[in-house]
């Protein structure tokens, strides 16, 4: 007990330390930019106006800090407000924020794929693809006055603690969530799921109903007592963004693919005919997944959004990764490596400084070439380790 005790301790020591050269790598790359703890004015967007207004007015007493649906996320402004009150500056106590959660979001996803059975190499690498991934890592050294970070932690710790079976452990991220962000509320549906296909009905309604009511309550009461200047209309919300993203037509494709997850995206088409066989054995990561992409019907941040995905998404394309690695008889460092390297180029092909560039990513043809390519080297490789061995001359 002791042996793995120390091994599982290492083993997090190790996660925890490759954690933070990730996060190191991204700072760096938007520092050498932008400066370290750069200014709001410098990024080309405008959502952290809305979050910078409510941490300076609590009350409510700025326009921007009453408009739907930021305004009812207050865990992030208001903790900013506490840490400004203490003496710190504004820009660091949301700099600080925002890198303490993505630290927390990455070191809890290395942990929830040892849970998944995946082994040190391939979680060092599932490690490094995630933070390369714009949507998960480097929007955020970016945009760092959003409250995405620490709705990607709670919702990573919240699939750990069901895997794990731990129900009671699940309240605390839960009620903490509904003041962050109700990007939460996919676990919900996940949950239910989980449980429907593990243990039964009845017992899937009553868990999930008693781990949700506290949390709807406080969205609904934060709705209730937080009126923003103008009503939440979600209906002409879903028309404009159907609209939107009919006029640019041609870049969905590229955005929904390739242009959020990079090579996770090839990685899950390496063997085409097994994906239905792993949604019907996990229809919880299923359903998870489709809720994100749904949600680009409002949200027009696709990158943000489908970057909520990966935790179902990157286990299944390391699935994937293993299955290649075993069938094409191939040793996992240099695939591993080829499957990073194409990451790098995502990674420094996607754009995040120019305006607009949270709603409207350009296609790149090289970098969706480059895809093609890896994906049918990928096959070839498989169909050479596939053929029967020759017999030697001397056999």
């Amino acid at each position: 007990m002791s042996t793995v005790m120390s091994f599982g301790k290492r083993d997090t020591l190790l996660g925890a330390l490759l954690c933070l050269g990730i996060l190191a790598g991204n700072v760096g790359f938007v520092s050498a930019r932008y400066g370290l703890v750069h200014k709001a004015k410098q990024v080309k967007e405008t959502d952290q106006w809305r979050y910078i207004q409510m941490s300076r007015h609590p009350d409510g007493g700025h326009r921007l800090a009453r408009e739907a649906t930021y305004c009812w996320r207050i865990f992030v402004p208001r903790t900013v407000n506490l840490l400004v009150r203490a003496g710190l500056s504004e820009n660091l106590s949301f700099w600080l924020i925002t890198n303490l959660f993505l630290f927390g979001f990455l070191l809890v996803t290395w942990i929830y794929l040892r849970d998944l059975g995946f082994t040190m190499g391939y979680r060092i690498t599932g490690l490094l693809l995630l933070g390369l991934t714009q949507g998960a890592v480097r929007w955020y050294e970016y945009q760092y006055w959003i409250t995405d970070p620490p709705a990607l932690f709670l919702i990573v710790l919240a699939l750990l603690f069901i895997h794990r079976g731990w129900h009671a452990a699940l309240y605390p991220p839960s009620i903490l969530a509904a003041f962050v962000r109700e990007s939460y509320v996919a676990v919900y549906p996940y949950y239910f799921i989980r449980l429907w296909r593990t243990r039964s009905f009845p017992e899937a309604v009553r868990r999930t109903a008693t781990l949700a009511v506290v949390p709807v309550i406080i969205l609904v009461a934060l709705r209730v007592l937080i009126v923003p200047d103008q009503p939440d209309n979600l209906v002409a919300e879903v028309h404009e963004m159907i609209a939107f993203r009919l006029r640019h037509i041609a870049e969905q494709p590229y955005l929904f693919t390739v242009g959020a997850w990079g090579v996770l995206f090839p990685l899950l088409l390496l063997f085409p005919a097994r994906l239905p066989g792993l949604i019907r054995r996990h229809p919880e990561d299923a359903f998870y997944t489709l809720f994100f992409v749904s949600l680009c019907l409002v949200a027009n941040n696709t990158e943000r959004e489908l970057g909520y995905a990966l935790p179902a998404v990157l286990p299944a394309a390391l699935h994937f990764l293993r299955a290649f690695v075993a069938e094409s008889r191939l040793p996992l460092l240099p695939v591993a490596t080829a499957a990073v390297f194409m990451q790098v180029l995502f990674y420094l092909e996607q754009e995040f400084g120019a305006p607009g560039m949270s709603i409207h990513q350009p296609t790149s043809l090289r970098l969706s070439a480059a895809m093609v390519v890896f994906w049918i080297v990928a096959q070839a490789l498989l169909a050479r380790g596939r053929r029967p061995e020759k017999p030697s001359a001397e056999a």
